[in-house]
């Protein structure tokens, strides 16, 4: 699924993962608790402003077969990492 930064943002997350102020593996941590709590097919978001997590979580997510990766959007200085639950 390739979704752009608008579309990304005009979902609505079933989750939000609050990762302001995080740094890895931390934000990473964050977002596979937020992902374990969900059920399937439900729309997770971490909301951080570190910007390396804008690659972990996906590497995880993709590795460990727990979700799929939607997209990161950008917005005021935060990213908005968007995952969907297998």
């Amino acid at each position: 699924m390739s979704l752009t930064e608008q579309q990304l943002l005009e979902l609505k997350p079933d989750h939000i993962v609050d990762a302001i102020g995080e740094v890895c593996p931390h934000t990473l941590n964050l977002a596979l608790d937020g992902l374990r709590k969900a059920k399937a097919g439900e729309i997770v978001v971490e909301i951080t402003d570190h910007s390396i997590a804008t690659k972990t979580i996906p590497a995880a997510v993709k590795m460990n077969k727990i979700g799929e990766f939607l997209g990161v959007a950008k917005k005021g200085g935060q990213y908005h990492i968007f995952v969907k639950k297998s």
